[in-house]
């Protein structure tokens, strides 16, 4: 209940940009379906939401991904894009790719 009314407390007065950290963690199935489609409906009215999560289930359903590690932006690219180009169909395991990809030697 605590995360519905700080998901609906940040929404209630129609924001253009709208925080959101982990927004659907530990919600179940239909809720976190119902507020995905939700926020789908706030970007497609022009609300900018940025979503901050390490989990990759909220990560798959954003446009777009900043990907960081220590402090370090990896790359700024779309969850297809990301799987294409690791080679990875699952994301957690294209981040883990990405981030092999990038370590320092």
């Amino acid at each position: 209940m605590r995360r519905r009314l700080l998901v609906a407390r940040g929404l209630i007065h129609g924001p253009r940009l709208v925080l959101l950290d982990e927004p659907t963690v530990g919600l179940d199935p239909l809720l976190r379906r119902d507020l995905w489609d939700h926020f789908r409906r706030l970007a497609a009215g022009g609300v900018a939401l940025l979503v901050s999560s390490h989990v990759m289930d909220e990560a798959d359903r954003c446009d777009e991904l900043l990907l960081m590690r220590e402090g370090r932006l990896l790359a700024s690219i779309t969850p297809a894009a990301l799987r294409r180009s690791t080679g990875q169909e699952d994301l957690g395991d294209a981040f883990l790719a990405l981030i092999e990809r990038t370590a320092p030697a």
